[in-house]
């Protein structure tokens, strides 16, 4: 049985086909910064796990959890003191300043989490020639990505103090009068802005130069913590300049943010030999330090972005 041209045509047998070959697209062009922004968008849903199943989930939401729980149990301690105990529950209680204190763990946790979920992924299946087609080119991919990490990291560094001080402040207990809260509020957002750069700057360093996004973590990880024993062993124990403890990145994200709070920074000595008044670093040399180490780790991951091969 032969099958006529007119038995095959779909529908109600009105389409036609009157030329063959390809077009120009004539439609709206949204340009760079809407092919940035989608990147952003979808490297922000792959690192917390949104639209994939639920194991991909557990660890970022957990790591941010925990960020959040010393607050919510500080307001809430505020919340049920008995009347007249105020001030030492003032005495107890964090500013938003030494809050960075009881979550330091959850934002290194946080950061080495999340960078190699933004740049492993495209290593290892070689997306990055598809993404080239586009109009992004290297540079803005790259920023694509950046901003994705940042942004995730403002949900620990960010988001918690800001959640104490409007506690605080909704309990009576914030800061006195409307200067001071909106002083506070901008250390707050400098802190937090400062800390997602520099935590996100240090995590991209790594993954940029593996694949692997186990190795990625570990070594991040490796970076943060090994740095810190390094410089304390340096100083502590060898007796080396007090200056060396501004390069351990365990540490150098916290004292900016204590400077940014106008606080005292942290002990450079051990209490046996100098006491509660062990001379803090420089502010100079905390600043200096910070601005140095994001400016190195963020142009080591800009060469070896800009160097990857794209095989297809």
């Amino acid at each position: 049985m032969s099958l006529r041209a007119s038995d095959v045509v779909a529908g109600d047998g009105n389409a036609r086909i009157f030329e063959g070959g390809y077009r120009p697209y004539r439609g709206i062009r949204l340009g760079v910064g809407h092919s940035v922004w989608a990147l952003a968008r979808h490297t922000i849903e792959r690192i917390m796990g949104l639209k994939r199943p639920a194991r991909y989930k557990v660890l970022p939401f957990l790591a941010v959890l925990i960020a959040y729980l010393p607050a919510i149990a500080f307001i809430g301690i505020v919340a049920l003191a008995p009347p007249g105990g105020g001030r030492r529950i003032l005495d107890f209680v964090p500013g938003p300043g030494r809050y960075y204190g009881f979550i330091t763990a959850a934002i290194i946790l946080f950061a080495t989490l999340a960078a190699p979920e933004a740049l492993c992924p495209d290593k290892r299946s070689r997306f990055l020639g598809v993404y080239l087609a586009s109009p992004l080119n290297r540079t803005t991919y790259l920023l694509a990505k950046a901003i994705a990490v940042g942004t995730v990291l403002l949900l620990v560094t960010l988001g918690p103090p800001l959640l104490l001080l409007i506690g605080l402040a909704l309990q009576n207990h914030g800061p006195n009068g409307f200067s001071d809260f909106m002083g506070t509020l901008g250390q707050i957002l400098v802190a937090g802005v400062s800390l997602s750069l520099m935590f996100g700057a240090i995590s991209l360093a790594v993954p940029s130069l593996t694949d692997r996004r186990a190795l990625a973590s570990a070594g991040s990880l490796l970076l943060i913590l090994g740095s810190g024993a390094i410089t304390g062993t340096v100083t502590f124990g060898l007796k080396g300049p007090r200056n060396v403890l501004a390069l351990a990145l365990n540490r150098l994200p916290f004292e900016l943010a204590l400077r940014i709070f106008t606080l005292p920074g942290l002990p450079t000595g051990p209490e046996r030999e100098f006491g509660a008044h062990s001379p803090p670093l420089s502010t100079a040399v905390v600043v200096g330090a910070s601005v140095a180490v994001t400016a190195v780790a963020g142009a080591v991951t800009w060469w070896r972005v800009v160097g990857l091969e794209v095989t297809r």
